[in-house]
C-alpha cells in the first residue's frame, strides 16, 4: 500500500492502472483517505492544544473528521463519475464508481502533508500545498481510470465536477458545523440562505 501512495503521489501512471485494475485495492484506497484525513486532525488537534481549544470540542471535532472525510471522498468521486463516466466521456471510456474510487483515494496521498498544520508561521502552507498537489494527482487519477488521451479532458471533468459538486459540499458543511461547532451562526445562516437561493 505504501508503494502504492508514493507512486500516486509521484503521478506514476503505470501505479494509477495498476490500482485501477485491482478490485481489492477499494479498501486499501479507504485506508488512504483515513490515514490522511486523520494526518488532517492530528494536526488540527496538536494546533488546538497549543491555541487552548476545549478538549471535548477537539475530540467531537476528531470523530467527525474521520465521517465526513469518508463522506466527502464518497461524494467526490459519485459527481466525477457522472461527469468523467457518463457526461464528458471519451469515446473509449469504460470506467466504475469503484475503478474511479481505488484511484482518487490514492491520489488523495498528498494530503497527509496537513500532519504539519501545526508548526507555528508556516503551518498553514502544508495543508495548501497539500490540496494542490491532491488536485494534480487527481487529474491524472480521472486521466487514467477514464482512459483519456488528454491531460485537458480530465481537467475539465475536474472542474466541472467541483463546480456541480459544491452545493452537495455546502450542504455537508453546514450539517458538519451544526453537529460540530464551525462558524459563528450569522455565518451559518448566511450559508444556508445563499444555499437556498442556488437551489
Amino acid at each position: 500500500m505504501i508503494q502504492r501512495m508514493i507512486g500516486a503521489a509521484l503521478f506514476n501512471r503505470q501505479t494509477y492502472e495498476e490500482i485501477e485494475a485491482d478490485q481489492g485495492a477499494l479498501g486499501q484506497a479507504v485506508g488512504v483517505v483515513l490515514l490522511v484525513t486523520l494526518c488532517g486532525i492530528v494536526g488540527g488537534i496538536v494546533n488546538g492544544l497549543m491555541s487552548g481549544e476545549p478538549v471535548l470540542g477537539i475530540v467531537l471535532g476528531a470523530i467527525g473528521g474521520l465521517v465526513f472525510g469518508i463522506v466527502r471522498w464518497a461524494l467526490w468521486v459519485t459527481v466525477m463519475y457522472l461527469v468523467g463516466g457518463k457526461m464528458l466521456r471519451a469515446s473509449n471510456t469504460e470506467t466504475s464508481w469503484g475503478e474511479l474510487g481505488r484511484v482518487m483515494g490514492f491520489a488523495y496521498t498528498p494530503g497527509v502533508l496537513s500532519i504539519l498544520a501545526f508548526i507555528p508561521a508556516i503551518g498553514g502552507l502544508f495543508p495548501f500545498i497539500g490540496f494542490c498537489w491532491t488536485l494534480a494527482a487527481v487529474i491524472v487519477a480521472v486521466r487514467q481510470a477514464m482512459d483519456f488521451e488528454s491531460t485537458g479532458r480530465a481537467i475539465g471533468v475536474v472542474l466541472l465536477s467541483a463546480v456541480i459538486g459544491f452545493i452537495p459540499w455546502i450542504i455537508i458543511k453546514i450539517i458538519e458545523w451544526s453537529i460540530l461547532g464551525g462558524p459563528e451562526a450569522p455565518e451559518v445562516e448566511s450559508a444556508v440562505r445563499t444555499l437556498l437561493a442556488l437551489i
